[in-house]
């Protein structure tokens, strides 16, 4: 799904979170969205999803305004699995919500994917490690065979270990599925290795995009001391 930004505007009371943004998400690539926590990031992500409305400005999902979220999935920046619910129910949570049983082999497979072994099937997410929590959630965002994939800070909490493996991943699931993928984050180093393209947003504008291989070439002395303060 290709979707097109044009002079977004939003504000909360009197206040403009997103300025006049214009940005496009490019149809199975993956786009990166940098910024200072509050510059605007996840404002923009969750109106793209339809979770806030927007006060001026257009969003077109492949050429039309209105879009079925269903066909949207998110990877929250801390997993949010729940407690309470086995591995396999976790990953199959909109099949096991509405009291579907039959979602053993779709969720063994995308196990497999993610590269998590099937012992953990019945276990529980207080048993499982950092790294193995990112890639069930990965698993569930993926379940229901998003065509476009947000995910937020995919790399938060992770030691650099897991965080290049999980960055492998998402590179190989991206690839493998064709899906469009929105990734929030402050992860230079992931930015470089996941993205296509990327954008900078500083105080609810855009303030600079391009190649994400050509990120540290950058000539914008704001995001080049955004590089810095985030320790590449």
């Amino acid at each position: 799904m290709k979707i097109e930004i044009k002079n977004l505007k939003k504000k909360f009371n009197e206040n403009f979170v997103l300025k006049d943004i214009s940005l496009t998400l490019e149809k199975n690539k993956s786009t990166i969205i940098l910024g200072e926590s509050g510059c605007g990031k996840s404002v923009l992500i969750k109106t793209i999803y339809k979770l806030f409305g927007f006060d001026s400005g257009s969003i077109l999902y492949d050429g039309k305004s209105e879009v079925d979220i269903d066909k949207f999935s998110m990877l929250f920046q801390y997993g949010a699995l729940f407690d309470s619910l086995k591995i396999s129910e976790n990953i199959a949570f909109t099949d096991f919500i509405n009291r579907k049983t039959n979602f053993e082999r779709k969720v063994l497979s995308l196990m497999n994917d993610v590269g998590l072994n099937k012992s953990i099937y019945d276990r529980y997410p207080s048993e499982l490690s950092g790294g193995m929590k990112k890639r069930v959630a990965l698993a569930r965002a993926l379940y229901k065979n998003p065509k476009v994939i947000f995910l937020d800070e995919p790399t938060t909490g992770l030691d650099p270990i897991n965080s290049d493996k999980i960055n492998d991943l998402i590179l190989k699931v991206v690839t493998k599925r064709k899906i469009t993928a929105v990734t929030i984050t402050h992860d230079i180093k992931s930015a470089i290795k996941t993205g296509d393209k990327y954008y900078f947003i500083d105080n609810g504008i855009i303030q600079d995009n391009g190649d994400c291989k050509k990120i540290l070439k950058t000539k914008n002395k704001i995001f080049k001391s955004f590089i810095i303060g985030a320790k590449y």
